[in-house]
């Protein structure tokens, strides 16, 4: 009787905290219904059989669009690339000001890509600067970069670091329909996901980094992120070029990608994110596995490469894989109307808003990113020519442009400077003159003749 009673007792105990957990709360709310109000859930729980559901991946990149950022995500993301439905694969750019190419950002605009929030001076938010931040960051991609305010719904904090409630809050003032900040850590590669949802029921999950926002904020989403496994299953990775075990080389890195994405793909088909930085790509065995990854699932009748605004869409509208060509959102023929839409805005704003020197000053600060991006393209040349160098020389320690030293022993048994007083200075006479011995022999031999 007594286990009995107290089996009762500990199912009781659990049936409670699950009763209180915001999530089971939400979905007990019968007033919780897409579009307006997603509840948070580790299974999508819609009337779609599992063999109709889109698995759906969306991309995020972080950081400043650099020249160099766009030559890989052009590779990856090219206008041939394209999804079941014939339209082009898309993916969600949260972008800093500070050395922000922004004619690139307008090009990744054009060709469909999100344009989002990444802050201004990528510097860690508070309470006092985050209003400025998110605000002046939109401001920003929308005037430099040619994108409408309307179409700037995404925020994403530097390091991401939330500052509590005041971030959603702020953020839906400011015309932000999503916030992607808060993590959500995988401990094992079976363990389950959580879908974006709105904060209508507060943010129910462990908080990693605080603050996070304990209150509720109707309508607003979050979209965590989600932490991959590395390649040998071992560890948590909240980026993907966060690993404490990169992978070495092109097949792992392939293979790790592929094992996060099959852990959604044959359980829940939650939307899947990868979230990373283009400095992943700087080697190319990398480069070459995420080509792979892409190529790969794009030979899949039922996976769909999205933004983010374009997920929650789908969310706010689940969608069969039967009807998703008729599927509004996820259309492409707006393109065209993007692309005429955003020449026509270029010219009102050269005719109009903006002055000859104006024009003139957002050229010369452009120029001047670009060539401070060159120069430090060409210092890390050098940097890997030099590490190339250290490692292929016998003298591993010695910088490549330094002449061979003697060692300093052999100054001191040297018969001109036993006998001379001031032989320091010989001494660095010596050293600076070691490449050439013989004239350094004379040359020491002609001051001590004068001394």
């Amino acid at each position: 009787m007594r286990t009995v009673a107290l089996l009762v007792v500990i199912c009781g105990a659990f049936i409670g905290v699950e009763l209180n957990n915001p999530c089971v709360q939400c979905q007990n709310d019968q007033t919780c219904r897409p579009p307006d109000c997603f509840c948070c859930r580790d299974e999508l729980h819609f009337p779609i059989p599992i063999e109709d559901t889109p698995q759906i991946v969306f991309f995020t990149f972080d950081d400043a669009l650099t020249d160099a950022a766009s030559k890989f995500y052009r590779k990856l993301f090219n206008e041939s690339r394209m999804n079941p439905n014939g339209c082009p694969i898309s993916m969600t750019l949260f972008i800093s000001h500070q050395d922000t190419i922004y004619r690139n950002v307008n090009d990744f605009y054009k060709r469909g890509m999100e344009i989002a929030s990444h802050s201004v001076t990528h510097s860690h938010m508070s309470t006092s600067n985050f209003m400025e931040e998110a605000k002046k960051q939109k401001s920003n991609l929308a005037k430099l970069g040619g994108v409408p305010e309307n179409e700037i719904v995404g925020w994403r904090s530097p390091f991401l670091e939330p500052i509590g409630d005041m971030q959603p809050e702020k953020l839906k003032e400011l015309g932000y329909v999503y916030d992607a900040t808060l993590t959500y850590s995988k401990r094992k590669l079976t363990d389950k996901a959580p879908t974006p949802f709105t904060l209508d029921f507060g943010w129910p999950y462990d908080c990693k980094v605080k603050p996070c926002p304990k209150r509720r904020h109707q309508g607003f989403w979050e979209v965590p992120v989600v932490s991959l496994m590395d390649y040998k299953h071992k560890y948590d990775c909240v980026y993907v070029d966060g690993c404490n075990n990169p992978p070495p080389n092109e097949p792992s890195a392939y293979q790790f990608l592929m094992d996060n994405f099959n852990s959604y793909y044959t359980t829940s088909r939650v939307p899947f994110g990868i979230n990373m930085h283009s400095s992943w790509f700087y080697i190319a065995d990398r480069l070459n596995a995420m080509d792979r990854f892409i190529n790969t699932l794009l030979k899949m009748n039922d996976v769909y490469i999205v933004s983010v605004d374009k997920t929650i869409k789908w969310l706010q509208n689940p969608t069969p894989l039967s009807e998703l060509h008729a599927f509004e959102p996820w259309k492409c023929d707006n393109l065209k109307a993007r692309q005429k839409a955003d020449q026509s805005r270029t010219n009102n704003r050269q005719s109009t808003d903006l002055s000859r020197a104006e024009m003139q000053q957002m050229y010369i600060q452009q120029r001047l990113r670009q060539i401070e991006e060159m120069r430090r393209e060409i210092e890390l040349k050098k940097q890997r020519e030099l590490q190339l160098l250290q490692q292929e020389s016998n003298f591993v320690n010695r910088a490549w442009w330094s002449p061979p030293r003697r060692p300093n022993n052999n100054i001191h048994r040297s018969p001109f400077t036993q006998e001379i007083s001031n032989a320091h200075v010989l001494e660095n006479t010596l050293e600076e003159t070691a490449a050439e011995p013989v004239k350094a022999e004379k040359l020491i031999a002609t001051k001590s003749t004068r001394i």
